[in-house]
């Protein structure tokens, strides 16, 4: 099998059920190097004797069951993409184990969703890129949301008279939250099997009680972040806020919520690189100040950008693709796939309005021009004027 392949493992402990799944994936086996595990025992060991970069796993198993195995997974082998399939009487164990797996799948499940799930996996995956993107995302679960809008959060979900409003009021004004909310809701188990970019409708579908029952059994929402990520997190977390009502402003009613989401998202990588690499951030944040291009500045220090970090990490997790590709594109909108031009235009825009300083908006006019959204500048730019 050739070494480029992406290395996938199944694991089931009904020999007829990774039978069954084998046959109906063996057109895949030019493009992945695909295993079946009999077992979680039987799994482990296959990782440990080369590592994969995704494991699609049962939940129900002896011994070892998919919470147990997928854990032990994320502690040995944390760049892999985990992926759990389970039925909804599980529903105890699947929210506990939650901070474990990246996507989730409902029993039972169609091969079409299953390559889908593989794919938004490996979706962004590049070979050159993966062990530096690894040790930025690896084990990053959950990203830490500011304090004073995590209690109000906790406060919220332990009311009975909490509305789904009042819930997706705090959720759009934070992008650690709005992730976790959209992760839970894209993914089939949670959702309604169609994906969603819209905050509010993430919240209204999962309801409050779910919610309520997720955030006191698992530890999905955090406000681990300490000293200069800390205020990394928080100042991250104002400019996402003024960006997202920004581009809400911008984008016309039937892109407005991929907007709103994708520009409150578009700077995740710079969370989780705070988290990750504080001392170099915070050279990045100096350098910047002293007027050096920020793109060379993290290439340099880290070897990526906050944009291939953001757009990797929310691709493991599953996220709409439009929300993944904004983000990747959000400095270079002229670089996205045609059909989010305009989107990433619009991140693009707003992003560097609620940045500019007394010189103005730096716009990208050449990517923008490329993007065929030159000609809606002057009115994106009259339409951010006009927000409060």
């Amino acid at each position: 099998m050739p070494d480029h392949l992406k290395r996938i493992l199944f694991v089931d402990d009904e020999p007829a059920l990774l039978a069954g799944l084998q046959n109906a994936l063996y057109k895949d086996r030019r493009r992945w190097d695909m295993v079946f595990a009999p077992g979680a025992e039987a799994a482990l060991t296959e990782c440990r004797k080369r590592p994969f970069d995704v494991v699609m796993s049962d939940m129900r198993m002896p011994n070892i069951d998919g919470a147990m195995l997928l854990g032990a997974i994320k502690d040995e082998f944390p760049g892999t993409v985990r992926i759990m399939l389970s039925g909804h009487c599980d529903r105890e164990a699947i929210v506990r184990a939650l901070p474990s797996i990246h996507q989730l799948l409902s029993k039972p499940c169609d091969v079409p969703t299953l390559r889908e799930a593989i794919e938004r996996g490996l979706e962004g995956a590049d070979v050159a890129r993966d062990s530096k993107l690894c040790a930025i995302i690896c084990g990053i679960d959950n990203l830490p949301t500011p304090p004073d809008l995590y209690f109000v959060l906790t406060r919220l979900l332990q009311s009975p008279s909490s509305s789904v409003a009042d819930v997706a009021d705090v959720v759009t004004r934070d992008p650690a939250l709005a992730a976790k909310v959209l992760q839970l809701v894209n993914c089939a188990y949670f959702g309604s099997g169609q994906k969603t970019a819209s905050i509010q409708a993430a919240v209204s579908r999962l309801g409050t009680e779910c919610l309520r029952y997720i955030a006191l059994t698992a530890s999905v929402f955090s406000t681990q972040a300490t000293g200069t990520a800390s205020k990394a997190v928080e100042a991250e977390q104002q400019h996402s806020m003024r960006t997202a009502n920004l581009a809400r402003a911008l984008a016309d009613p039937a892109i407005r919520d991929e907007a709103f989401a994708s520009a409150l998202l578009h700077d995740v990588g710079r969370i989780a690189f705070a988290l990750a690499r504080s001392a170099e951030l915070a050279e990045l944040d100096r350098r910047v100040k002293l007027g050096e291009d920020p793109t060379a500045v993290e290439l340099e220090l880290l070897g990526l950008t906050h944009s291939d970090v953001g757009a990797r990490l929310l691709a493991i997790w599953g996220l709409p693709s439009s929300i993944v590709d904004a983000v990747q594109f959000h400095h270079a909108p002229g670089s996205a796939p045609a059909a989010r031009h305009r989107l990433a235009g619009i991140v693009h825009v707003a992003d560097a309005v609620a940045d500019a300083g007394r010189a103005g908006p730096q716009l990208d006019t050449a990517s923008l021009e490329q993007a065929g959204c030159a000609h809606l500048v002057v009115g994106w730019l009259a339409a951010a004027a006009r927000v409060a």
